[in-house]
């Protein structure tokens, strides 16, 4: 096991107390115990049945490095980023840039609140009639749309995307900032339980409420916010989150791929164990099979989605993470690196928006991509 499991009401102070080696020295071990954890755990008689595991998926691998810096350990990794490899200009205003603006919702589900979302349009959105594909984006624990969009000021993600569109790095897109958290304006940090409540229902909201809010004012691909049509559009939607909004993307993995083929969970690992508890953030085995199912059970296969995960070397969430990728990439028959699934990790990066942005500057430009 990676992470200790004495306390499990507070996995997130688990990891800031465990005390941190060296980058690589401690990729190394996490390997090694996520290896040897696997050869070990016994299957239960009530695990659903699942496709023979290879016994090294890395070794042979499209883009994977069978060595990291001679230790003798297989590369998780098929891109490496470092802490500079984001140009600082990229994070400054430019001449031509996008606008932002909010758009209000209502949740159907519960109490019917009143909620909102914050839209990114890019430079030449209202000079044609041209579609746009969607990225929405979760902020962390403690954050809200406010981290990413701001109507009232142009954030440092703002400007990454003016660039990045301005110097033809990344084609126009919509871009939707949105919170899971169930009232407007909440900032507060949540016990673990409440942490689960409120990302595992958010799914739902997203699909339901705020696709249609967004999609029936927009110009996107979705003909009509009609069920079928936002499935129909689905290749051209993807979903990100940092932290907390990593869970949450994951969350939107197993519910709701009806609705997304790109997802982009960063620093943070799936929760789920499948009976609504919290036993996947400890056991990498069984987060991984939780996935493999959710993917099956909603009548999908490995060529209708595209996933990317990102860690830091540094980051709070490396080792829970990383275990999971290493038990994820067994199922050779539904994530398969190179492919369908792509691992990135930016040595000396740590659990910041700095580290955020500089994985997007890497990420983005790959999607939307022909399926």
């Amino acid at each position: 096991m990676i992470i200790s499991c004495g306390n499990k009401e507070n996995p997130v102070q688990i990891r800031r107390n465990a005390k941190k080696s060296a980058a690589l020295r401690k990729f190394s071990a996490v390997l090694t115990a996520v290896i040897l954890l696997l050869s070990a755990y016994p299957a239960s008689a009530e695990e659903k049945v699942l496709p023979p595991r290879e016994e090294d998926p890395f070794q042979g691998s499209a883009g994977l490095p069978a060595d990291t810096e001679g230790t003798g350990f297989p590369m998780l990794t098929e891109e490496q980023f470092a802490v500079d490899d984001l140009p600082e200009q990229y994070l400054e205003e430019t001449v031509r840039a996008g606008r932002v603006e909010k758009v209000r919702y209502i949740v159907s589900d519960g109490d019917k609140e009143v909620k909102s979302v914050t839209v990114y349009l890019p430079v030449g959105y209202d000079e044609g009639d041209a579609q746009y594909n969607v990225l929405y984006i979760l902020h962390a624990a403690s954050g809200s749309t406010k981290n990413y969009l701001d109507p009232d000021r142009k954030t440092p993600f703002q400007c990454l995307l003016d660039n990045m569109i301005a110097d033809g790095k990344l084609n126009p897109l919509i871009v939707v900032a949105a919170s899971y958290y169930p009232t407007e304006g909440f900032t507060q940090f949540l016990p673990l339980a409440k942490q689960v409540e409120v990302t595992a229902a958010f799914p739902r909201e997203l699909v339901e409420d705020v696709i249609p809010a967004v999609e029936s004012k927009y110009r996107t691909y979705a003909v009509s916010a009609d069920p079928e049509d936002i499935r129909a559009s689905r290749d051209h939607r993807a979903i990100a989150g940092f932290s907390l909004g990593g869970v949450t993307t994951w969350y939107v993995f197993l519910r709701q791929m009806q609705a997304f083929r790109w997802f982009l969970p960063i620093s943070e690992a799936s929760w789920a164990d499948d009976e609504g508890g919290t036993s996947g953030i400890f056991d990498s085995n069984i987060s991984a099979q939780v996935l493999y199912n959710a993917v099956r059970e909603q009548g999908f296969g490995k060529d209708d989605f595209r996933l990317y995960v990102a860690t830091g070397t540094e980051d709070e969430a490396f080792d829970v993470s990383t275990s999971q990728m290493v038990s994820l990439l067994e199922y050779a028959d539904m994530f398969k690196p190179g492919d369908n699934t792509s691992c990135s990790m930016m040595i000396g990066g740590t659990h910041t928006l700095q580290a955020v942005y500089t994985y997007l500057y890497h990420i983005l430009p790959a999607l939307f991509a022909d399926p």
